[in-house]
């Protein structure tokens, strides 16, 4: 019955992108991982951070998996 009075999945997104691009996490900035779908949209899918060079460290996971997936498309984008 409390499941019922949770926010939905859009919702805790939403806050948490807000949060992410008002609180940096060390001292560089952070990154998502993007992934584009096939309709034409960008969803984002896993949160980079704590690492010396974060947007170096999320286009490592992005090639692996369009080496392990070609079809599918990765990219890296600035969180904060």
């Amino acid at each position: 019955m409390l499941i019922g009075c949770s926010p939905g999945l859009e919702t805790q997104t939403r806050l948490l992108e807000m949060f992410v691009k008002w609180n940096r996490i060390g001292s560089s900035s952070d990154i998502w991982l993007v992934k584009h779908n096939v309709f034409g949209m960008d969803e984002k899918v896993a949160f980079v951070f704590g690492f010396v060079d974060d947007y170096g460290f999320c286009r490592e996971v992005a090639e692996m998996y369009m080496k392990r997936y070609p079809n599918s498309r990765y990219s890296c984008a600035l969180a904060n």
